[in-house]
């Protein structure tokens, strides 16, 4: 009951987040500029931004493929990437959901073990934030943010992007070394732990083994470290792609001088609001990318809103008319095995 409350509350948090973020966006918006703005895209431009969007599934997919070689080498990209596209369309209904289910799409289609794959999921998400502090060290290197970006007070915004990548790259480094000496680790952090007072010490023990288990790749593969960087750099740039697309799409290339640096500074200001845990970021998604525009690039609000809604729309879409299906397909088949199964 407890468990069930607690769920509850957090859904509620997360609907009023997004319900609170699309007041803060739309409010004043005219309704007909908006609908106008976003009807005026290319139909080609549009089939572009799905086929690109269907494109990021299969780069994500080939990361994650070499996070979860060492124990799942049965794992093809195809499963991974129809796994992904279940994640991001559950994501939608119900926040975070769509990382379990993503395990369990890869448990019904190859049998792979879901606690396995949930220590790979961890590992993804510390890279995704490692590389979206690059993307922001980035707008600061070759000076195109405005001081907006930045924190009041005078604070030197070179500095302050140096000292993140930084931190980041230490933080980086340090994965590499706990992969490397995975077992050294643990062995000093077992007993530690064995002597806390409070009871909890078991539970953090196996979240930290689950999260260094996931880091086995790195230490197993060598080329590893490679691919990993190789497919982060492609994944970023297909999303800078999509945001670049829509620009050309509906004209704002030529309208408002927009081009793949603005689409890049647009994106990764954008993924702050994927990661505020509202339901497949509406919302807080579209609110960052309609300020960025609006604050950075002087484009109409109702202008930047809509290319905000089309871009997070056509994803969504694609990942539903890929997800949805598949995940009722792999079920049925599970339900069928199962029944099929003399054992059970």
């Amino acid at each position: 009951m407890h468990k069930m409350l607690k769920q509850a509350l957090q859904y509620g948090l997360s609907l009023g987040l997004m319900g609170l973020f699309i007041y803060w966006a739309f409010e004043g918006i005219n309704r007909g500029e908006l609908w106008d703005a976003m009807t005026g895209i290319s139909p080609a431009w549009a089939a572009v931004m799905c086929v690109a969007t269907l494109g990021t599934l299969v780069l994500r997919a080939w990361r994650w493929l070499v996070l979860m070689r060492p124990f799942a080498p049965q794992v093809r990209n195809l499963n991974a990437s129809l796994a992904l596209a279940i994640c991001y369309a559950a994501n939608v209904a119900v926040p975070r959901s769509g990382e379990v289910l993503r395990c369990v799409s890869l448990k019904w289609t190859t049998g792979a073990s879901i606690s396995a794959l949930m220590a790979t999921i961890v590992v993804e998400r510390i890279l995704d934030l490692f590389w979206l502090i690059v993307l922001f060290w980035l707008i600061v290197y070759i000076d195109i943010a405005l001081p907006v970006l930045w924190m009041p007070g005078g604070a030197d915004r070179d500095t302050v992007g140096l000292l993140a990548l930084a931190g980041c790259l230490v933080a980086l480094g340090a994965l590499v070394m706990v992969s490397v000496y995975r077992e050294k680790i643990l062995a000093v952090i077992r007993p530690l732990l064995a002597r806390r007072a409070w009871g909890s010490g078991e539970r953090v023990l196996e979240i930290i083994e689950t999260f260094i288990g996931g880091l086995s790749a790195l230490r197993q593969q060598p080329t590893a470290y490679f691919e990993i960087i190789v497919s982060s750099v492609l994944l970023n740039a297909a999303y800078i792609f999509i945001i670049y697309a829509a620009f050309v799409g509906m004209g704002l290339d030529q309208t408002y001088d927009l081009d793949a640096i603005a689409a890049l500074v647009v994106m990764a200001i954008s993924s702050i609001g994927v990661i505020i845990p509202t339901p497949g970021g509406i919302g807080s998604y579209h609110f960052l990318f309609g300020e960025a525009m609006h604050r950075l690039y002087s484009v109409p609000l109702a202008t930047a809103l809509a290319c905000a809604t089309l871009t997070h729309a056509l994803a969504t879409l694609t990942y539903v008319f890929v997800g949805g299906p598949t995940l009722l397909w792999q079920w049925h088949r599970s339900r069928q095995s199962s029944s099929e199964d003399p054992d059970d």
